[in-house]
């Protein structure tokens, strides 16, 4: 069964209060987490909101999607992360492009594609836990 739209955004609120909690007392890997789930969750609404026929350019999940990973590509360490801080900020612009990209024509399918390539570095970064 795939989720609506509104069942996803509801989801994704429930997580948002949590992580609000979680945030005070994370470390830095976790806070990172945080924003990976967020950016899942943003472009998992998406996703499911193209799927339903809405449209999806100037919604609060795109603008919430798009600054996630402008912060996790501003948020990068690049002096103590050198080349994977490099290539993780290629990865994120690219992203970027892609979302912007997916949102402006409507294509489900490239959300589809980008919300795999999150989740596949999300992965790789609750593997430092």
């Amino acid at each position: 069964m795939t989720a609506t739209a509104s069942t996803v955004r509801a989801t994704g609120q429930y997580r948002r209060l949590q992580n609000e909690s979680r945030a005070a007392a994370a470390d830095p890997v976790e806070l990172v987490t945080m924003l990976y789930d967020e950016l899942e969750t943003a472009v998992g609404v998406l996703a499911a909101m193209v799927r339903q026929g809405q449209r999806v350019s100037a919604t609060e999940p795109a603008h919430r999607a798009r600054t996630i990973l402008i912060g996790l590509d501003v948020g990068l360490d690049r002096d103590a992360g050198g080349d994977v801080a490099t290539a993780l900020s290629r990865v994120y612009r690219s992203m970027r492009r892609k979302l912007d990209e997916a949102v402006q024509q409507n294509d489900a399918k490239a959300l589809a594609d980008i919300l795999e390539g999150i989740i596949t570095i999300s992965s790789a970064w609750r593997q430092l836990r």
